[in-house]
């Protein structure tokens, strides 16, 4: 029996996908990889972004699958139920995949993720508290250069360790659909450890830069400013953090990662 996505399904468990495609790569990064599109790289014999689909389409409880990026990605990639078409900033791509999703809670996951499996993604999101608006992955650097040696370089320095977070979430959608400018900010700053630091408040950078701020302190504060329950989500797979930023990453990609 075909099943209907088009309709709320929370009592069964199941969340939408959102995923958002947008990024470009520099003129040299193109004519390297042969797109100008990050997520239509290939690594292997497919692109990124059919990574991504093909394993949130695999993700028990997965309903909708929705795709926001450029129109020439959408004939390489035909098994979502609904394509929104780029708009100019990622601030704009992110708030239309919101707006997309037809379940309370989503399942929000960038497009430069080429190692990710079903499992990355329903591990992560069982390890979600139903009270969590936000859960993101972080990870520990010995914990992700253990899965990907040479995959990252920095990490950030805080008092209980270095980490680097992921490029997936589970969210609950209404309370950053009440709180869009806050959303937008955080977006903004979101490759800039000090940036985001500086929108925790003057408290917050002061241990930021004094190497005394703690993932808690983290999640404390980004919950007050989003008005949301934000939660670091610690023993997920390295996968959902080794995303694509640039050409070093692309190159281990193609290297096939450490796996």
């Amino acid at each position: 029996m075909k099943v209907d996505r088009s309709i709320k399904h929370e009592s069964l468990g199941v969340l939408d996908a959102v995923v958002t495609a947008g990024g470009r790569l520099s003129p040299s990064e193109a004519r390297a990889f042969g797109t100008d599109v990050k997520a239509l790289v290939r690594v292997g014999d497919r692109t990124m972004l059919a990574v991504v689909v093909d394993a949130l389409r695999k993700t028990p409880g997965t309903g909708r699958i929705v795709v926001v990026g450029p129109e020439r990605a959408r004939a390489s990639t035909p098994d979502v139920d609904q394509w929104i078409d780029e708009f100019p900033t990622g601030e704009e791509n992110l708030i239309a995949a919101l707006h997309a999703g037809t379940t309370d809670r989503i399942v929000f996951s960038a497009s430069d993720l080429p190692f990710v499996t079903p499992s990355s993604y329903s591990t992560f999101i069982a390890s979600v508290g139903a009270d969590v608006d936000a859960g993101y992955p972080v990870y520990r650097r010995a914990e992700f250069l253990k899965a990907y040696p040479g995959g990252r370089s920095k990490f950030a320095r805080l008092a209980d360790g270095q980490w680097t977070g992921g490029s997936a979430f589970v969210l609950n959608r209404a309370p950053f659909l009440r709180n869009l400018d806050a959303l937008k900010r955080a977006f903004g700053a979101r490759k800039s450890l000090f940036a985001l630091a500086s929108l925790l408040g003057p408290a917050l950078l002061f241990k930021f830069v004094f190497r005394q701020l703690r993932v808690t302190d983290v999640e404390r504060r980004a919950s007050a400013v989003l008005g949301a329950n934000v939660k670091a989500i610690t023993g997920a797979d390295p996968a959902l953090g080794m995303d694509c930023d640039d050409f070093g990453d692309l190159t281990y990609a193609h290297a096939g990662g450490a796996h």
